[in-house]
């Protein structure tokens, strides 16, 4: 099964919308903080990324697609990218925001390459489920394991964390990561009180996004961009290009949209976030079905969330700084955890066959290690059992 069937198949069916309201889709902005959290937390705690840059990057595409679209559509961390760096599999330097940055820049190359020239449904026919799942679930594994190590430090707050995100993901979900922050924070103010001074005192002035052209150059950055770009593409593919058309023909009928016209959205929506030194974006299904659950009707609900952004990225990011340095190791470790429990839920069906199986596992440890290299195991592994080059 491609990952064009698999997108087309698996959707689930929702009950009839309810009318757009105001209240509706400020409600929904929120539905997919679950998804933009964990990540926006990782990425300027653990990868070092300039809050001004991601939050600016986010906020801009948010009120663009809301704008052109005119419904609730979701801009995302890419999953791949994002687990694969906060699980430190990036090897070969340890500039991770030069290496996001420019990962953000290829593949926004690559995907309005892929719109323009037709690749994209040559890689439609190429890339598998097994191959796909291999990935994140490899992904998932490395960013549980990531958690673990910094709840291992503060194993009581860790460990409550992870049991009330567990509880509220099943009630729900989308106020899981804004309570364990609140939490997170209320801790931290509790056991550093200097630091609510430091915020206090941290002056509300314009700040602009730090681009990271200048660390291009670094020894190892191409490499490690590269790596995490390649593997990415299989997952944009099936979730944020494919994925998010099916799931706007189904809830949206009247918009137009197909998957080149995603493939050209996920392409520029990276060349501004590489531009800005912010990491890779894209779009998503599960991020569309969330909004939608929580009310949102049209495009006020990501204009709305981008707005937000936009004026925190220019005028508190240093506020935000100081803010998710109150979060605690043990907040930090479940927020981790939850991103790649949530990563690994469904990719290990037990209905698939014994080389099917082989090339999923395969992939999911080769992942671990390193996401680019697993995608290259799994596809050579999947041909030679094909070809019968290969047996089990």
């Amino acid at each position: 099964m491609t990952p064009a069937s698999e997108s087309r198949e698996t959707l689930p069916a929702l009950p009839p919308l309810s009318p757009a309201t105001w209240r509706g889709d400020l409600g929904g902005a929120l539905g997919d903080l679950g998804t933009l959290l964990p990540f926006l937390v990782g990425f300027v705690v653990v990868a070092g990324v300039q809050p001004s840059s991601i939050l600016l990057a986010f906020g801009l595409s948010l009120v663009i697609v809301g704008w052109r679209f005119g419904v609730p559509m979701p801009v995302q961390p890419m999953k791949a990218v994002g687990a694969a760096a906060l699980a430190h599999t990036v090897t070969g330097t340890n500039d991770l925001p030069a290496v996001l940055a420019l990962a953000a820049l290829m593949t926004g190359v690559f995907w309005l390459v892929a719109a323009w020239s037709g690749l994209a449904r040559w890689l439609a026919r190429h890339v598998s489920r097994d191959v796909i799942h291999g990935v994140v679930l490899g992904l998932g594994i490395a960013l549980i394991v990531a958690g673990l190590r910094r709840i291992e430090g503060d194993a009581v707050l860790g460990s409550a964390s992870v049991v009330l995100a567990l509880v509220l993901l099943g009630r729900g979900g989308w106020l899981t990561m804004p309570v364990l922050m609140s939490i997170g924070m209320a801790v931290g103010w509790w056991r550093q009180p200097g630091l609510m001074q430091a915020l206090a005192e941290t002056p509300w002035t314009l700040a602009l996004p730090a681009p990271q052209w200048g660390a291009f150059n670094q020894p190892g950055v191409w490499l490690a961009a590269i790596g995490l770009a390649a593997a990415q593409i299989p997952l944009t593919f099936g979730n944020a290009i494919l994925g998010i058309v099916a799931e706007t023909r189904r809830l949206f009928p009247a918009v137009a949209v197909d998957e080149s016209r995603m493939a050209r959205g996920t392409g520029f929506m990276n060349l501004l976030a590489g531009g800005l030194g912010a990491p890779p974006m894209c779009f998503g299904a599960g991020g569309m079905a969330a909004q939608v659950a929580c009310g949102a009707r049209t495009g006020r609900a990501p204009i709305f969330l981008g707005t937000v952004l936009l004026l925190a990225g220019l005028f508190a990011s240093g506020q935000l700084a100081a803010l998710l340095g109150l979060l605690p190791a043990g907040t930090v470790g479940a927020m981790l955890f939850v991103a790649g429990f949530s990563l690994t839920i469904g990719t290990a069906g037990s209905s698939r066959d014994k080389e099917a199986r082989a090339v999923l596992l395969t992939t999911a440890a080769v992942s671990v290690w390193n996401a680019g290299v697993g995608v290259v195991v799994g596809v050579l592994l999947e041909v030679g059992l094909k070809s019968k080059w290969l047996r089990i």
